[in-house]
């Protein structure tokens, strides 16, 4: 395995915007408070929509610049989980457009994280060799939620789109991907079994593979199409481009999924294998962060078994 690079040096977070994209509510308010609180040089930038102007505005925001979108809408499939991704590119796009600093972080309207951990995180944002599967300028840190393992999981180029820290003009490019409309939100309607998403592509998978596919000129015909090529090219450009960080290096916590720590199967590329965190922070933080990691995966394993046996007891029972 090739040496990671020498970590950067560190920025001064009046250099890295915040952009908390999508919906705005009381929820939201707060995160912006406790950003606000941790970390006052950092800017911030609220991206919602239209129909949020009236609570905005009802709400004492001081310091933040808030843009309104027109809601691009997200199309309601029977059957199937929705499907945000023109919300996410539109909101994400027009705020990223707003920041006015070298350095982003763009994460969810109802996400929190830790502000004061970017400066370090910052500092594995190396400049990316010129490589074929380099896709931006430095490397970008994303969060290990739902970044997957192309071999393990079938899901190509598969980036948890929660949270991107990075160059702004490398995060500007993941959303720069067209809007997608028509047959793509339909294309599984009528496939058996159905996946759980009726869209061509996931939307942690469309924002990464219109940039392969425009540098590569690589052809991913559909999430969950398998083919060993893909999976080696898959790991390369996450390899390459990414340093993924476990979501308590982030500080990152949802009032929505409140056990983040489930989500971390085996299947997910983490701080183990993706990046270069252990190399900043030295070996009795890397000790620990590695234990957390092994150890998070086993809970999230052994609670799926627990989940599953239950739910056939249940179905016994009735």
């Amino acid at each position: 395995m090739k040496p990671h690079a020498a970590p950067m040096p560190q920025v001064g977070l009046d250099q890295i915007t915040i952009v908390l994209q999508g919906n705005f509510n009381a929820e939201t308010a707060r995160i912006v408070a406790h950003l606000q609180a941790l970390a006052p040089t950092a800017p911030i930038v609220l991206s919602c929509w239209e129909s949020n102007r009236a609570e905005v505005a009802q709400t004492h925001l001081p310091g933040v610049t808030t843009i309104f979108s027109q809601d691009p809408g997200a199309p309601f499939i029977e059957g199937f989980k929705g499907d945000n991704i023109r919300r996410q590119i539109v909101s994400s796009r027009c705020g990223i457009e707003k920041v006015r600093t070298p350095w982003v972080v763009k994460i969810r309207s109802d996400v929190s994280i830790d502000p004061r951990l970017l400066q370090e995180l910052t500092s594995l944002c190396t400049r990316l060799p010129d490589d074929p599967a380099s896709l931006f300028s430095h490397k970008v840190v994303a969060t290990s939620l739902t970044t997957l393992d192309g071999v393990r999981s079938g899901l190509y180029f598969h980036v948890c789109d929660w949270l991107y820290l990075g160059r702004t003009d490398d995060v500007r490019a993941i959303f720069s991907a067209p809007l997608p409309d028509g047959d793509f939100f339909t294309y599984f309607r009528h496939t058996q079994p159905a996946p759980e998403i009726c869209s061509r592509y996931r939307s942690e998978s469309y924002l990464l593979y219109h940039l392969v596919r425009a540098k590569l000129g690589i052809e991913y015909l559909y999430s969950g199409y398998l083919d060993p090529e893909l999976a080696a090219i898959s790991e390369q450009i996450l390899k390459v481009n990414f340093v993924i960080v476990n979501p308590w290096n982030l500080g990152l916590t949802s009032s929505k999924h409140r056990k983040l720590y489930l989500w971390m199967r085996p299947g997910c590329y983490s701080e183990l294998n993706c990046g270069g965190l252990f190399e900043l922070i030295g070996p009795v933080r890397s000790a620990v962060a590695i234990g957390r990691d092994l150890a998070t995966r086993c809970i999230s394993v052994l609670a799926a078994a627990v989940i599953k046996l239950r739910n056939r007891v249940r179905a016994w029972r009735a």
